[in-house]
């Protein structure tokens, strides 16, 4: 048999010594220089934090509705007083708080159904009014005639009287003939002013309706 090596054969009684391997080393990337990352980390700072600033204000100012709350202050503001031309009660608010309106915009209604009653209750005094004008222009119609037939009755009644009178002259009358004939003169021209005293107030009562 050939002999060991003498470089890795040693006598039982010799210790066996084992020297220490050296770990292989590991490449390392060096790390980004310092100047790189402050390039673009400076205009983030300058336009970045001032955009989410506005952001954030904007957000506020338009959910809030511009509106600012204070325990201790006075706020200056126009104002504006809104009124109707008629009362009543309010049934409908077309606008809501802190609603931005202009003008001709719905603000709120009224009941009308007071004011529809009202409405029918005029055009019933209407129609009666017209109604009672008509009864009237009738009635100064009738005057009219009533007149004229009380003129006629005068008439005939004169010419009876001075028919009478001309007859008691000649004796082929009797007194109570001529008397009868000079009341019946009397009566025709009394329905004649009552005639006319009707015609008149019917005209007034017309003109006033």
């Amino acid at each position: 048999m050939a002999d060991a090596d003498p470089k890795f054969h040693k006598s039982s009684e010799t210790a066996i010594t084992l020297e220490p391997v050296a770990a292989p080393e590991i490449p390392v990337e060096d790390e980004a220089p310092a100047p790189a990352r402050r390039k673009w980390l400076g205009p983030l700072l300058k336009f970045g934090v001032p955009a989410v600033l506005l952001a954030v204000v904007a957000f506020f100012y338009f959910t809030s509705g511009g509106t600012v709350s204070t325990d201790n202050a006075y706020v200056s503001q126009d104002k504006v007083s809104v009124s109707s031309d008629v009362a009543g009660r309010i049934v409908t608010v077309a606008v809501k708080e802190n609603q931005v309106v202009k003008k001709g915009d719905l603000l709120f209604e009224i009941d009308p159904e007071p004011y529809r009653i009202a409405v029918a209750s005029a055009q019933a005094q209407i129609a009666a009014a017209q109604v009672n004008v008509q009864t009237l222009q009738t009635s100064y119609a009738g005057t009219s005639a009533d007149i004229q037939a009380a003129r006629d009755t005068l008439n005939a009644a004169q010419q009876d009287y001075s028919r009478q009178a001309e007859l008691m002259k000649r004796g082929f009358t009797t007194r109570a003939r001529l008397e009868q004939a000079e009341h019946g003169v009397e009566q025709a021209r009394a329905s004649v002013n009552r005639a006319a005293a009707d015609a008149a107030e019917a005209r007034s009562k017309l003109a006033t309706g």
